[in-house]
């Protein structure tokens, strides 16, 4: 039981004291908005996200994450709208912290070009005092028998937040060896989280449950993918694709300086077999080349969809994956677990209807179908 409260105490003041860091997605090709706000609305109809994340559950139950996010795109105005919940709870106590963010992004018509968004969020953390126990209160005898010095701090901490965000995808005409032509889809975005901190650090919201003044450190996201079919690969059909796929995060007090700030690399691709089995690998480090000084992890991830070619029929997106982590925590932390399902409501009706039929395109940045 002993141990039991020291790590309690350790962790308190890893959560007072310690840099802060935005929860983290392996699949984050399946979870778009929370990438990147720009990837708001991009597809028609009605997108629903659940994103479920549990990691090192060895350790004390670990950290688990959890999103649910809702996207709807409004032909007329060029527009996307979306709403994302999101809960991380973490430690014995414990420290739970909710999100409420509503988006709102323009752009990204017919699928490519620019698009730009701007979120707000509100913010909240609540952590339970009364849970924790300290060694002033501990007999070597009785004990939890004492009171403890240690003065509790607040129990809620709330603020208002923003980010934003720009994407551009495009598609490219490639020629191969064999002289064979094939089409590409790109993508690159840029996301900055938390900008009160990034502009106006003096100004920004203050996170700590004793009013330290302690900001909550923005986040600068970089990210691309491009799609690439197979097809001038011989034996290779029409059904096989190839997504690769990469992610870099700075979060800090100074994201730009990355010597200071909390980094993170994820890099990898994933196969896309007859638009409906996907499958693949990534990397993730504080750096691309990796090394053995921080904990990394491979992620292993599989998903399928149902996206039927007619515009009005619904179609959805399973996806989970594992993460392995060969050095720090190592195997005995049980790993982490993520579960990832969209769901796609076609048909609905909005302002008004494009006056162009859409043209199907098979790919896109999550690795599922789109439509252009």
């Amino acid at each position: 039981m002993l141990h039991r409260h020291l790590f309690c105490c350790v962790l308190l003041l890893h959560v007072l004291f310690a840099t802060a860091q935005d929860p983290f997605i392996s699949q984050f090709f399946a979870n778009r908005m929370y990438l990147n706000p720009a990837f708001t609305g991009i597809e028609d109809g009605l997108q629903a996200n659940i994103t479920a994340r549990n990691q090192w559950y060895a350790a004390d139950k670990g950290y688990s994450f959890y999103t649910v996010s809702a996207e709807i795109r409004e032909p007329c105005w060029n527009s996307g709208f979306g709403l994302m919940l999101t809960q991380a709870r973490e430690g014995l106590s414990p420290l739970v912290s909710t999100r409420e963010a509503l988006t709102y992004s323009y752009g990204g018509h017919r699928g490519s070009g620019f698009s730009g968004a701007i979120q707000c969020s509100f913010d909240q953390k609540h952590l339970d005092w009364s849970r924790f126990t300290f060694s002033d209160e501990l007999d070597p005898v009785f004990g939890d028998i004492y009171g403890s010095a240690v003065a509790d701090g607040i129990g809620t901490v709330m603020y208002t937040d923003f980010a934003t965000g720009v994407l551009y995808r495009w598609n490219g005409h490639e020629k191969a060896m064999n002289g064979l032509k094939f089409q590409t889809r790109w993508h690159v975005g840029l996301a900055v989280n938390h900008l009160w901190s990034f502009f106006s650090p003096t100004n920004a919201p203050d996170e700590s449950f004793f009013r330290t003044n302690t900001e909550v450190p923005s986040r600068i996201t970089m990210h691309g993918g491009v799609i690439i079919p197979l097809t001038f690969l011989a034996g290779v059909n029409n059904g096989l694709l190839i997504s690769p796929n990469f992610r870099f995060e700075s979060q800090g007090s100074s994201p730009l300086n990355l010597g200071k700030s909390q980094t993170l690399f994820s890099g990898g691709a994933y196969f896309i077999f007859m638009s409906q089995f996907t499958f693949g690998a990534l990397y993730h480090n504080r750096s691309p080349l990796g090394g053995t000084r921080h904990t990394s992890a491979v992620t292993f991830a599989g998903g399928f969809s149902n996206q039927p070619r007619k515009q009005k029929t619904n179609g959805y997106y399973l996806g989970f994956s594992i993460d392995l982590n060969p050095n720090g925590l190592g195997w005995q932390s049980k790993n982490t677990f993520e579960f990832n399902v969209r769901y796609t409501f076609r048909g609905l009706k909005t302002f008004c209807t494009p006056d162009n039929a859409r043209r199907y395109v098979p790919g896109g940045s999550t690795g599922c179908p789109i439509w252009n």
